[in-house]
């Protein structure tokens, strides 16, 4: 079967038929979500009787208000038999036609060639309504999720002497916010509201303090984000916790300052006798070696790296082996999806792949690469199992971070790791191109020095440079 779009009449309009296929027996339809875009899945039933023979194509129309969008399936091979295989009916389906919520879908479809004129035409009638945004599918489209479908503010307040103090969570997408302040939902003629704009994108949290008559009668807070998506009819929230970090007493704060200073003044004294006791040796004995108690390198605390991988990636010789080689050579806290599925599956993978994107230094976009002989028949196979998994992670990873490729200061977060130098910046998604890109056998000095790890690992130590290369080689059987 075959698909393509088709909103004016069927040129078999303009012809007579002597014999032409019955009706659909069913049509049917169901929202999806696929590569972050929700989509209708329509599916149709052909009637198992001899008119299946005349049957060509079948056209199915949707229509909300407006003009219908039509798409016209024609079938490649005549109908040899009514039905498959154990009587089953023939059936088919396409995905295609975009959603949005709160929205009524009309479809309906005929199959060709149709009627002649004056006679019945036959078509089947289906009808969908799409939920809003808090809709389990919906939510995590992309239409849904540029107006904070997946936005949690996180609202405390805390009441005082003449003010109310809000802080909240801000959104990336959202950079001006309304807070709003009264008596209660009902009761607004007295309210007070402030306009929270030029907020950070990498902000956390924003506290905001306003001037209020009576903080302790006002228990109505809604703060009202501003997404170029819903703009000033974004959904509003009015729930909160009532938080106030307690305040330390002025003798805790003395007792507090002069510990602070007996420690600095310890640390004095202790360098001071070292430096002492190092001269004084140097002195007695002369140029010697000094212990390596005095020049141990401070420890560091370990990078963590998101690693995301497309689905024709090897997973044994290639992801797992380069993820192992950073964890145990370069000392880094690594996260892949194959590692957290349960904690994927208790949260999502868009709220998962969000929250790893924060805490994470860098993440790093591994590109396609061939089957070489090292991936044998078991690793193709698991390849094939994985690959609709990690071909949704990848792709909403794609989604959710290219954001903030638009944002120079953003870069330095993201980089692109290539095993073969086959595969050039045409094999990449247009946006990846803009991020360093490093053929790992290549740029394997500039990688490591991008990693920042030249201060806490042996990893990047020039002289040990071309022994942990020879190592990767033979971890990747390159």
């Amino acid at each position: 079967m075959q698909c393509g779009i088709e909103n004016g009449p069927s040129a078999e309009l303009e012809e007579r038929h002597s014999l032409t296929p019955s009706d659909l027996d069913n049509i049917s339809a169901r929202i999806v979500e696929t590569e972050g875009t929700s989509q209708l899945n329509i599916t149709w039933t052909i009637s198992a009787d001899a008119s299946i023979r005349t049957l060509r194509a079948t056209k199915i129309c949707i229509s909300t208000f407006s003009h219908p969008i039509c798409i016209r399936c024609d079938y490649l091979k005549t109908f040899e038999s009514q039905s498959k295989f154990a009587d089953q009916k023939w059936q088919f389906y396409y995905v295609g036609f975009p959603v949005e919520e709160n929205t009524i879908y009309y479809i309906y479809g005929y199959n060709l060639p149709p009627a002649n004129p004056y006679e019945d035409p036959p078509s089947k009638l289906v009808t969908v309504t799409s939920p809003d945004c808090e809709d389990d599918i919906l939510k995590y489209s992309k239409t849904c999720i540029e107006k904070g479908s997946l936005w949690d503010p996180n609202i405390t307040i805390c009441k005082m002497d003449s003010e109310i103090e809000v802080n909240f969570t801000a959104s990336p997408l959202s950079s001006i916010y309304t807070i709003l302040i009264c008596e209660s939902e009902d009761e607004c003629s007295d309210l007070t509201h402030k306009t929270a704009s030029n907020i950070k994108k990498n902000d956390t949290r924003v506290s905001e303090r306003i001037p209020v008559d009576n903080p302790s009668n006002k228990n109505y807070i809604e703060l009202t984000p501003y997404f170029p998506r819903c703009e000033n009819d974004c959904q509003r929230h009015s729930e909160y916790q009532i938080k106030c970090t307690e305040k330390p007493s002025i003798g805790a704060i003395k007792t507090h300052s002069l510990g602070v200073y007996v420690c600095i003044l310890a640390a004095v004294f202790v360098k001071v006798c070292v430096i002492a006791a190092v001269l004084y040796v140097k002195k007695t004995h002369g140029t010697v070696r000094m212990c390596p108690l005095f020049h141990s390198s401070v420890q560091q605390t370990p990078a963590k790296i998101l690693v995301i991988y497309p689905p024709d990636v090897c997973i044994h010789h290639t992801v797992l082996a380069f993820a192992e080689f950073l964890r145990e050579h370069c000392q880094s806290d690594v996260v892949i999806d194959v590692w957290q599925k349960r904690r994927i599956a208790e949260i999502g993978p868009v709220q998962w792949l969000t929250t790893q994107k924060e805490l994470a230094d860098k993440v790093i976009f591994l590109t396609p690469s061939h089957l070489g002989p090292a991936c044998d028949s078991g690793c193709k196979r698991s390849i094939e199992g994985h690959g609709e998994n990690s071909e949704c992670m990848f792709t909403l990873a794609y989604n959710l971070f290219c954001s903030d490729w638009k944002i120079q200061s953003s870069l330095h977060k993201y980089m692109v790791v290539s095993f073969s130098d086959a595969h050039s910046n045409e094999s990449l998604p247009s946006a990846l191109t803009i991020c360093p890109k490093y053929f790992l056998m290549k740029d394997f000095d500039s990688f490591l020095r991008e990693l920042y790890l030249s201060q806490s690992s042996s990893c990047s130590k020039g002289s040990r440079s071309k022994g942990l290369l020879s190592h990767l080689k033979s971890k990747f059987q390159i």
